[in-house]
């Protein structure tokens, strides 16, 4: 059951004068800007003049050299700013017999003062939830590798979305699976972690594909289908993992309180528009510390997208008791030379009929709980793969938390099995699975079978998408193909593209499934050693 917290989030930017002005005096680092993998140095400016960041002054936006241009793989080089190395040199403003961050190390921690730091990034008008995204991606693997890899937000952006030349006004052809859009640039528009995994899970990006997103649930709120994660588990995932991603409305209660920039909107769970990164928290942080004052102490340190000139030089202190709606991470790896999916943008689902029949035509998510889900039958699709290779890997959805799963790796087109995996996975979310041993096969066929719920692409469909000033209208596009990808009903393989394959799924008069036509492609990634 597709949960879309963050479906289309936008974020309409809010800096003013007097605060940018503020904070350009209270950050302080040794060297102003770094360039990554690159020898471009291009100056970031600060929006002093106009209620919004000015558009990051970057690279991102064209390929530099002829090279790149040929070689899809590769990024576009970024110029950000030098990541901080002490939080002492972001809290300048702050009024210290009032609140001194991270004196007690018993009760704090922060990524920045273990060397996990990661640039701050400026986004412009839209793109919150790619830049948060790529956050994460970085402090993970910093944390877990040592290096701060090279990953633009915008080169994700731009896997995602697709519009007209911007100088001949001349429209794209439609021949790659992605969302093509009628007329503004595609950094202005909103997204979410399942397009941001979609671009690189079978696109390497500098040799990065995604292995993981785990989508850890909701804190100190309920969401229908969502597990929920409490404040001392949330800590213990920063601290083993890195930074985590975070849904929010940063316009609404925010304050600057003894110099420190604060929130505490309780309302957050429904009324949110923006996605951040949590990198620390402090148990110490007083509770008189916020627009509205909390009951306890203690807040989580959030490093923003909005340059260096908004909130504490780009980060911002968010109270414990702020419900959260969702909680998010994603991590890449570098060990696999190629990847296949023809589904990667997980974009629909298909629920066994047992879960249908206890939720009804209505789709009342109050009369099943995740537990019953695990325990439902299990939805079965494949795919047929002519893609020479030796198969080290396969990646896929789960919508549950705990839910188990069955890999087989069939010879040509339904032929014998050649390995089988099974097991379970922690959190929700996106997931590579290493199999025992590589299989090298010519044509082959990869089998998922999950409980309850499996994901697959959809149809080609028109669709809306969300800027900050307006709906611009976009097309949806998939290559799904007859004869290539399949699903189990009744005991049988039934091909997706089947004319009539809603009304054999049972999904007639559902709901949830109004404007459904075709699964599309399951949401399978097959990755090569």
């Amino acid at each position: 059951m597709k949960r879309r917290i963050l479906d289309n989030i936008v974020s309409f930017l809010a800096v003013t004068v007097v605060f940018s002005m503020l904070m350009t005096t209270a950050c302080s680092k040794a060297e102003p800007l770094v360039t990554e993998d690159s020898s471009a140095a291009v100056s970031a400016t600060a929006a002093t003049e106009t209620s919004a960041p000015a558009e990051e002054t970057t690279t991102e936006t064209a390929a530099t050299t002829e090279e790149t241009e040929k070689d899809p793989s590769a990024g576009t080089p970024e110029t950000t700013s030098e990541p901080f190395t002490s939080t002492d040199n972001i809290f300048g403003a702050g009024d210290k017999e009032f609140f001194v961050p991270f004196s007690d190390p018993e009760h704090s921690y922060c990524l920045i003062n273990e060397g996990v730091s990661t640039p701050v990034r400026e986004q412009g008008w839209g793109g919150c939830y790619a830049y948060s995204a790529v956050t994460s991606m970085q402090s993970e693997y910093l944390k877990e590798h040592g290096d701060l890899i090279d990953i633009n937000p915008v080169d994700i952006i731009d896997r995602i979305y697709e519009g007209p030349d911007l100088f001949t006004g001349e429209e794209p052809e439609h021949d790659e699976e992605k969302y093509y859009i009628s007329s503004g640039l595609n950094t202005d528009l909103g997204g979410d972690i399942f397009r941001v995994t979609a671009a690189l899970c079978a696109s390497p990006l500098n040799g990065y594909l995604v292995e993981g997103t785990d989508i850890l649930g909701t804190y100190k709120c309920k969401v229908p289908f969502m597990p929920q994660i409490s404040e001392k588990d949330l800590k213990s995932y920063i601290r083993e993992n890195g930074a985590v991603c975070m849904i929010v409305n940063y316009k609404k209660d925010c304050k600057m309180v003894n110099g420190y920039y604060s929130q505490n909107y309780q309302e957050n769970d429904s009324d949110n528009d923006h996605v951040a990164t949590i990198i620390g928290w402090d148990d110490n942080f007083p509770k008189d510390g916020f627009k509205t004052p909390a009951k306890k102490n203690g807040a989580w340190l959030v490093q923003n997208s909005f340059g260096e000139f908004w909130g504490n030089c780009g980060f911002y202190w968010v109270s414990y008791e702020m419900p959260i709606p969702e909680i998010q991470s994603c991590h890449l790896t570098k060990e696999y030379s190629s990847a296949v999916s023809y589904g990667r943008f997980a974009e629909s689902s298909v629920m066994s009929p047992d879960v249908i029949k206890k939720v009804g035509k209505v789709m009342n998510p109050s009369k099943i709980t995740m537990e019953e889900m695990l325990n439902c039958k299990e939805v079965e699709a494949a795919t047929v793969y002519d893609v020479k290779g030796k198969i080290a890997a396969v990646g896929f959805w789960t919508a549950l938390p705990d839910q188990p799963y069955t890999i087989e790796i069939l010879d040509g087109e339904f032929g014998e099995v050649l390995t089988t995996v099974t097991g379970c996975e922690e959190y929700m979310g996106y997931h590579t699975v290493r199999l025992p041993q590589t299989v090298e096969a010519d044509k082959y066929t990869v089998v998922l079978k999950l409980p309850a719920e499996l994901f697959f692409e959809g149809a080609s469909q028109d669709v809306d998408l969300n800027t900050v000033f307006q709906k611009i209208p976009a097309r949806y596009e998939v290559m799904t193909e007859p004869g290539r990808s399949f699903i189990k009903i009744g005991g049988e393989w039934v091909d997706v593209t089947t004319p009539d394959i809603k009304t054999l799924l049972g999904f007639d008069g559902i709901l949830y499934y109004d404007e459904f036509t075709s699964p599309g492609d399951p949401s399978i990634t097959v990755l090569f050693e």
